[in-house]
């Protein structure tokens, strides 16, 4: 329990696992905001911050760590982009579709013939999959779910954050071929501005009046950047609970503090990086366990508005466990029959994007290294 846990390259892990409970982490929270009809009803687990919260910024974390480590262990363009595209698209096509063609009707109070030929039930393809607007609003839907404005017509509220997450991905492929990601000291200087950017707008005041998207691109920029910099100090780190108990001091010294952001993302990827290599023989079960995660988080919000839609007097227990019950076995068949079959065929897409013209560098242009 007490000895150090060092960061390796293989597979061998906890971070399936982990981010399973991060998936969970999320449903429990929009269990109280959709359950209690108040969209403020989550509680907070520490100072401001709520299990959704804390989960969102907890995929930022390993996601950062992850696609790092992916994008210099591809050093190609191509292979990097169809490894990405693969993991986002395919389950969430499948999930807009589903929301569209099962969720919708039976949820709106419009006639069937109506609800389809609206161009709000056409449009959404589009909106969501350009991640123009992700909410799936559509025709008459979830009316009778009043009481936890703005949130009551929404299909799929969890979807804003792709957004990010695809930006990130952008952002990754571009500084390492604008040569960003040479030294482990240029991936940590972008975790330094980012960090530096967040601190300067609560210190200036102008946080508050930032445009949401502005917010959101800080906040995760912080998350993300932070897991990348852990994976170009891998050699160099190492977690153990004398660590983490540090950081969680410095944590509650810096609660409602302009640099609280900061320090409980660290203390957040701390805690995950300690959790994801630690040796536990009596649990490597779980490291074979299948990726659930993508599909409860993209799932969970359209069976709970629904399930609130049909029995209103749920409470947060019993919808968090009605749902969880509905969404593993969505999220098993999005992972059995779209997911993975997907991922088995980056190779062939990555082809095909270089068969367009979508060609990279020659890999030895760009190393991460200490020198």
């Amino acid at each position: 329990m007490f000895k150090s846990v060092k960061i390796h390259d293989s597979h061998d892990n906890f971070f399936t696992p982990l981010r399973l409970l991060f998936a969970i982490f999320v449903v429990v929270g929009h269990s109280f905001s959709i359950a209690l009809r108040d969209a403020n009803a989550e509680p907070h687990i520490f100072y401001i911050y709520t299990f959704s919260y804390l989960a969102v910024n907890l995929f930022f974390i390993a996601s950062g760590f992850l696609v790092t480590k992916s994008m210099l262990f591809r050093q190609d363009k191509a292979e990097f982009s169809s490894a990405r595209v693969l993991r986002i698209y395919p389950a969430l096509i499948v999930h807009v579709l589903f929301v569209m063609f099962i969720i919708g009707p039976l949820a709106t109070s419009l006639p069937l013939g109506d609800f389809m030929s609206d161009p709000q039930f056409f449009m959404q393809p589009f909106m969501v999959l350009t991640f123009f607007e992700t909410n799936m609003i559509m025709p008459g839907m979830f009316e009778s779910n009043t009481g936890i404005a703005p949130l009551e017509p929404i299909g799929s509220a969890p979807l804003w954050t792709l957004r990010y997450e695809i930006l990130a991905y952008i952002g990754t492929l571009l500084a390492f071929y604008l040569g960003f990601m040479k030294r482990s000291w240029m991936i940590f200087a972008q975790f330094v501005i980012t960090a530096i950017l967040w601190i300067a707008a609560k210190k200036t005041g102008i946080y508050e009046d930032l445009p949401a998207t502005i917010q959101s691109l800080l906040r995760f920029g912080v998350a993300y950047s932070l897991g990348a910099t852990i994976y170009a100090y891998k050699d160099k780190l190492s977690f153990n609970i004398w660590g983490l108990t540090l950081c969680i001091i410095v944590t509650c010294m810096t609660q409602a503090t302009i640099f609280s952001e900061v320090t409980v993302n660290i203390t957040l990827a701390y805690f995950v990086f300690y959790l994801a290599y630690i040796k536990a023989p009596k649990l490597n079960w779980m490291k074979k366990m299948n990726d659930l995660s993508y599909g409860i988080y993209i799932y969970h919000w359209c069976i709970m508005q629904t399930l609130s839609f049909y029995y209103p007097g749920l409470g947060v227990f019993s919808l968090f466990m009605s749902t969880m019950c509905i969404t593993i076995i969505l999220a098993a068949l999005s992972w059995h029959f779209v997911e993975k079959p997907a991922l088995t065929q980056k190779k062939a897409f990555a082809n095909f994007l270089n068969s367009i013209g979508f060609k990279s560098k020659p890999k030895a242009n760009v190393l991460l290294s200490e020198n």
